[in-house]
């Protein structure tokens, strides 16, 4: 398949649009098509569980289309074969070899996504990492941190040391008139104990305030170095105005007075050191020259003023400002090494407390993957850690990979350059730098960007990067609009950063170096572009008049509701703009998470508000809203506010008897109240969900099983208590969402679940954010200087006027050049959704928002030739002016169908995938042969039926292991369990060459435990019985084999699908044979069964069918007739 010159790894570099799905699934069909079984050494890993479906169907359905000759896989044919020396007819029967291999092997199908892999990788470690086989992994980190925290305060006592370090903390909040309650601030904080920067320097920081005096001394340090600093300055400013008072003078006997040179020594007097304001040019005037002191005309000898300047003041400042920066270093890197140090040395106690709750839960949290392999993989080669995952992998695809961790590529390195080293190897990697917007998952662009030093000094001969710059997604106005906006961007930024940061200068312009697409041949100059930004004077309802607007002009046009997506910054921005349609325009639907989120079901709240009233009677609020929605939803009458007044103020004197009235008489009588308080907490729900009859409520189901599904999740780790259950309801669980394709309106989404997925039109209201947050924003760094660096690691608050002129200095711009590339990134991701026409809009800001940037870059743009047509035009005052562009005409889709609509490629932090994204010469057209992997599948709608379970005690067959002893019933136990290892055996075994790999998967899981029933004493007790002439030909690799495998049998009576599931089903074209494996005496009714194993073989279409049963034991074959 891969010629000579092949280097061992390919880097895709694909830009939005440019058919990177379509490039991989080529890839791994290559690989399989050149050697069908290969897909065992196949890994491909992508970053979400959608990506992974869909690379998945992607395969199986092109593998299918180029074994069937389907038209609609010509383009993965004509790939395949440009690299392929077999014949048409070979590549096509190796496709259809591939697929059933593929099918019959599924969980040899790794496409996976790096989670799952390192998870598997994990599991097969449980030894080494002293790890318990059955351990349960854990996704909620913040849940397990919050509940450590709680802990960990209601363990203290006066001996505990951590109740000291609180009440520091608590003293200093109060000296700096903050909340003396700092539970909330603890958690949130805590927090950072997930984060790879702190888990990877851990176990330093232990070390250090270990160190019994190592705290107080060190803090007794950091404030005399801050106290020094600032009576310096202070000094040098009391010295000014004791000169002054000494001479008779004020600053008022200045020029500008507070305003000028005085201002200077002001601002040190009350501790204002930033840089920005204390250097105005009255300041730097006056370091240059004595007559800048005072007026013009004042400037002679004689004044006292100005001969108190010349004499000593004009020294006093120049001197002042040469030891002010010195001091103002000081000051600001002793303030921040302490602003979160008490913060700090809490975080192990929290760390400590977290894996005590995990090992009481017999759980692991997924976030501690990364960390716990790289600790065993760091400084090794060995790739003995992943053969544990029981195969040899050879060929390893990674997706995304923009979005990988500096941790995760540590540990992925490793597999790769094993993989790198063989002969004829093929590896990928395929990602997009300016696709890259998942930091805050750990995400690192640096890793693609810098790719070659990865792999130095020999990346010349290892690697091959291919950008891949075509974009078959979007109109040619659309592609031709971002390339010259990012373009101008990112020049515009790179030139920003060149004095401060020349080097993230020069990162920034390479990450962006290939940002300019081409359009495929022929493609006309359609799509339109607008951006328009707002006034400053404008509010937020213009600018949701304006989105409104927008949605008309479109659907005025032609446009389908499902072609259009609403695109915004954070989730906060989605309900205001689903309430402003709700008011103007409510015949319009809108899709959104939100509106699958549990807390919109009808019949979720109805249970809520239940357990609510139930734990508190009092609760009218929840009594109240659970009456509305029940008599609404269920009895069907709706009961206006003043209905429900009158019920409940009736009530409360009657005996509440009117409102109660209104549910059934389970909630509210106290007796059958007390019984459903008395039931555990998931029976609780289900009787609530009967009770109150939430069967009838139409389109609930998949809410309701998404609930019950949340809340075992939730019981694995808690208690039955229902007020607990609703605190974390109300926290976290409210706003989980239920899965759903239905897409039958506009799509209303942030950019971050945008990525991946493409919009013929893309609506982006709201662009003007803010470049940076600084609070709450905490950036953690290493000092490299004495006596900071005595504390290996620091939480900083992240602020340029904070850190600039500090030892952190350095940490500041390289978090400002990641703030700069994630910005940009969403824009460029946002921008690059659009498939014919793209609309922006957002409000006119300063420097700070990315409004002004994009401001900057439409007056380059519209002063060039490409957009010499452009309608562009800018006001002059930005507050009651906007700005505006606009180019190109309006594309509207022309009505078609097609086999794979409806399909959509990736999901969040997906892959891009999508039809349009395959070149013109490759797209898939519409077949006459449906391919039976893209068939759109029929939707099945569960009813959820509630059973009230009564206790029973049933003594187990198994009970005799713990009881009784005696030596016969041992032996016959002993005998069953070697039966039952032999018959997952043989299942596993093709051909005799599979004994040992089978043998030793059973091994490594732990099945093998018994002295006596060793892998050596099995692997001679199968080579025995193969050993016969007629078990060896079933073994022999000569037969087209299927292992247990299900046959559907459709019961006429009953109208019912019965399973047949025979050990072992064999045929070479002509004959075919069923064998079921015996490992007990003989009975007729296994004759029985395989005869109807027979019947059904026949029914299917196989004619010479034998059938028989094999008694390994005794080594026994009967023919069964």
């Amino acid at each position: 398949m891969h010629n000579d010159n092949m280097k061992p790894l390919t880097v895709y570099k694909a830009s939005a649009g440019s058919g990177k799905t379509f490039t991989l699934a080529t890839e791994y069909i290559r690989l399989v098509i050149d050697n069908p079984t290969a897909y065992r050494t196949i890994l491909a890993v992508t970053f979400t569980n959608k990506a992974t479906e869909e690379m998945k169907l992607r395969i199986l359905s092109q593998l299918y289309g180029i074994w069937r000759a389907d038209k609609a896989s010509e383009g993965y044919y004509n790939k395949v074969k440009e690299t392929s020396e077999l014949p048409e007819r070979e590549i096509r029967k190796r496709a259809g070899m591939a697929l059933r291999n593929l099918i019959h092997n599924y969980n040899y199908f790794r496409v996976e996504t790096i989670d799952t892999f390192f998870q598997s990788v994990l599991r097969n470690l449980a030894r080494e990492l002293d790890l318990t086989a059955n351990l349960r992994i854990g996704l909620n980190d913040y849940q397990v941190e919050q509940q450590a925290v709680d802990r960990l305060i209601e363990d203290l006592d006066a001996k505990n040391p951590v109740l000291g370090w609180i009440m520091d903390y608590i003293n200093e909040n109060i000296n700096d008139d903050k909340s003396w309650n700092v539970i909330g601030q603890i958690k949130k904080f805590g927090e950072n104990i997930f984060k790879d920067f702190y888990k990877s320097r851990s176990r330093r920081l232990e070390e250090v305030f270990g160190q019994k005096d190592f705290f107080p001394e060190f803090n007794r340090q950091m404030r005399a170095i801050r106290k020094e600093a600032q009576e310096r300055l202070a000094g040098q400013a009391e010295r000014f105005f004791r000169l002054l008072a000494d001479n008779g003078l004020s600053v008022e006997d200045f020029a500008n007075g507070a305003s000028g040179v005085c201002g200077y020594f002001l601002k040190l007097q009350k501790g204002e050191y930033d840089e920005t304001k204390l250097l105005g040019k009255r300041v730097l005037d006056a370091m240059e020259s004595p007559e800048k002191w005072v007026k013009k005309k004042e400037a002679v000898p004689g004044n006292p003023a100005f001969d108190l300047v010349t004499e000593v003041l004009f020294d006093l400042l120049n001197e002042t400002e040469r030891l002010r920066p010195k001091a103002v270093r000081d000051y600001k890197s002793a303030d921040l090494t302490l602003r979160h140090i008490n913060q700090l040395r809490l975080l192990g106690s929290i760390e400590t407390k977290v894996r005590a709750l995990n090992e009481e839960a017999n759980r692991f949290l997924l976030s501690d993957t990364q960390m716990l392999l790289h600790s065993l993989i760091d400084g090794s080669d060995s790739p003995f850690i992943f053969e544990k995952i029981g195969t040899q992998l050879e060929h390893v695809m990674i997706d995304e990979f923009q979005d990988t961790g500096t941790v995760q590529w540590a540990n992925f390195k490793v597999l790769l350059e094993e993989c790198m080293s063989r002969d004829g190897a093929a590896n990928l990697i395929v990602g997009d730098v300016k696709q890259s917007i998942y930091r805050w998952r750990s995400g690192d662009w640096r890793l693609l960007n810098d790719i070659e030093r990865e792999f130095a000094p020999h990346a010349e001969q290892r690697l091959a990067v291919t950008s891949l710059c075509t974009n078959y997604r979007s109109e040619r106005n659309i592609i031709a609009f971002n390339n010259a906006f990012f373009r101008t961007a990112a020049a515009l930024e790179e030139a920003d950063r060149q004095e401060d940061n020349a080097e993230g200068a020069a990162q920034l312009a390479h990450a962006y170096a290939d940002v300019v697409q081409q359009w495929p041949q022929g493609r006309a100059p359609r799509g339109r572009v607008e951006v328009e930004l707002l006034p400053k004077s404008s509010t937020d309802d213009d600018m949701l008049d304006k989105t409104v607007e927008t949605v008309d002009y479109l659907l005025r046009a032609g446009v389908a509701t499902n072609k259009i997506a609403i695109l915004v910054r954070s989730n906060r921005t989605i309900q205001d703009i689903a309430d402003h349609f709700m008011t103007l325009r409510p015949d319009i639907p809108l899709v959104s998470d939100e509106a699958f989120r549990l807390d919109a079901s009808a019949a979720v709240g109805m249970i809520i508000n239940a357990l609510r009233y139930l734990v508190n009677e009092e609760d009218y609020l929840s009594k109240v809203a659970l009456v509305e929605a029940y008599q609404k939803q269920v009895v069907g009458t709706t009961l206006t506010d003043s209905e429900l007044l009158v019920r409940d103020r009736a009530g409360k004197t009657e005996g509440d008897t009117r409102l109660n009235e209104e549910l059934p008489a389970d909630l509210t009588e106290p007796d059958k109240r007390a019984r459903l308080l008395a039931m555990p907490l998931f029976d609780l729900a289900e009787r609530l969900f009967s009770l109150l009859g939430l069967k009838r409520l139409k389109g609930e189901s998949a809410y309701v099983c998404a609930f019950f599904d949340r809340l075992t999740a939730y019981l694995q780790d808690n208690t039955t208590d229902i007020t607990a259950f609703l605190e974390e309801w109300d926290a976290n669980l409210h706003e989980k969402t239920i899965q759903s394709d239905a897409a039958n309106g506009i799509r209303l989404l942030t950019i971050h679940k945008s990525k991946g997925l493409e919009f013929d039109n893309v609506v982006m209201p709201f662009c003007d954010w803010t470049l940076e947050r600084t609070s709450g924003n905490t950036v953690w760094c290493v000092p490299s200087e004495e006596p900071y660096s005595r504390l290996p690691l620091v939480p900083v608050d992240f602020s340029a006027k904070g850190m600039k002129g500090s030892i952190y200095e350095a940490d500041y711009h390289h978090e400002h050049l990641q703030n700069i590339v994630d910005n940009l990134n969403l824009l460029y991701v946002a921008f690059t959704r659009a498939g014919r026409n793209l609309f922006v809009f957002g409000k006119r800001g300063t420097a700070n928002s990315r409004s002004y940037l994009i401001e900057q870059c439409l007056a380059q743009m519209a002063g060039s030739e490409e957009f010499e047509t452009a309608d562009y035009h800018e006001g002059a005052d930005d507050k009651t002016e906007s700005v505006g562009f606009a180019f190109g005409e309006l594309s509207v889709e022309k009505p078609t169908v097609s086999p794979t609509a409806g399909t959509a490629a990736g999901a969040e932090n997906g892959g891009d995938t999508a039809l349009s994204e395959i070149p013109e010469s490759e797209k898939e057209p519409v077949s006459s042969q449906p391919n039976v992997f893209i068939r759109r599948p029929m939707p099945l709608r569960p009813d959820i039926e509630t059973f009230e379970s009564h206790a029973e005690f049933k003594q187990s067959n198994k009970s005799r292991d713990f009881v009784g002893g005696d030596e016969e019933e041992e032996k016959r136990r002993s005998y069953i369990n070697t039966g039952n290892i032999l018959h997952r055996l043989f299942s596993n075994i093709r051909t005799a060459t599979d004994i040992d790999d089978a043998v030793r998967e059973l091994e490594q899981e732990g099945v093998l435990y018994d002295e006596e029933l060793t892998a050596e004493s099995l692997r001679r007790m199968i080579h025995k019985r193969l050993e016969t002439e007629q078990v060896a030909d079933w073994f022999s690799g000569r037969w087209q084999l299927f292992n247990e495998c299900t046959i559907l049998q459709l019961n006429r009576e009953t109208g019912k699908v019965e399973e047949h599931r025979p050990d072992r089903v064999m045929t070479d074209g002509r004959q075919t044979i069923v064998v079921d494996f015996k490992f007990g005496t003989h009975r007729d009714e296994y004759h029985r069964q395989v005869r109807q194993y027979m019947e059904l073989l026949r029914q299917m279409g196989h004619r010479q069918v034998e059938g028989y049963l094999w008694y390994v034991y005794k080594n026994d074959i009967e023919r069964v007739e």
